[in-house]
């Protein structure tokens, strides 16, 4: 190989890395929505923060309810007051939705739980969330607040059975649920995932078919058709469909 073609193939490599490096970067994103919650902050905010000292960008918002009820110190002096968003102040939601390709739930409970599960969109933070998971973006939520005291009973309670019917629901929406404590190790393997787009007017079950077998999440450039059998495909494949915008 002439020192030409070394100079050229080099140059190719370097070009490659750095693109995936920003591509990195730009995924490196996570936004954090607290509700109002009975569990304490110390273990969600820690993972948080591990999250931050490896390089994750942490943006907060705090729901209405959220600043009524949770001592704010804390967050405050986690993530610094500029990197906190108070949920009237919310402006531009699809673009945030776009902006963050991982939404997490650290102080998860019943009040906000209950409106996603039943579709009930009528606040910002729930909006902001169920348009992620219509977008089949990743949503990891706390799971300590709920299937905690069913364990140790046979008969269960009607606050129960609605927990887990909340729990479930959310499950079918694609929300990925973990313990707070395996919060930073949830959102660590949720970067891993190998990601193609494809710039195609309509997805089909050939194109999930030839994907490499490493393929974990396929973006494609919305108006694209995806048609039901390439979503059943990619279901069974646990390909993630992430629409985006063309200018993205």
């Amino acid at each position: 190989m002439n020192q030409e073609l070394t100079a050229q193939v080099r140059r190719i490599t370097e070009k490659v890395l750095k693109e995936r490096a920003q591509t990195a970067a730009q995924n490196r994103k996570v936004l954090a929505i607290f509700g109002t919650t009975q569990n304490g902050l110390d273990i969600p905010l820690q993972q948080l923060q591990q999250c931050q000292q490896d390089g994750w960008k942490i943006q907060i918002i705090l729901s209405e309810l959220a600043t009524k009820t949770l001592s704010l110190s804390p967050i405050r002096a986690a993530f610094g007051e500029e990197n906190i968003w108070q949920e009237n102040e919310l402006r531009d939601i699809d673009d945030i939705v776009d902006t963050y390709p991982l939404i997490v739930l650290p102080a998860l409970a019943y009040p906000m739980a209950a409106k996603l599960a039943l579709r009930l969109v009528d606040t910002p933070c729930t909006y902001l969330v169920f348009e992620a998971l219509r977008q089949e973006k990743r949503v990891i939520a706390a799971s300590d607040a709920f299937g905690t005291r069913a364990q140790f009973t046979s008969r269960k309670s009607f606050g129960q059975l609605l927990e887990t019917e909340y729990v479930n629901l959310l499950s079918e929406l694609g929300v990925q649920w973990v313990t707070a404590a395996r919060l930073a190790e949830a959102i660590n393997e949720a970067n891993t995932a190998t990601r193609i787009t494809v710039e195609t007017a309509v997805i089909s079950a050939s194109v999930i078919a030839n994907l490499a077998p490493d393929i974990q999440e396929l973006g494609y450039i919305t108006p694209a058709i995806v048609t039901p059998l390439a979503r059943e495909h990619a279901q069974k494949r646990g390909i993630k469909l992430i629409p985006k915008r063309k200018s993205d």
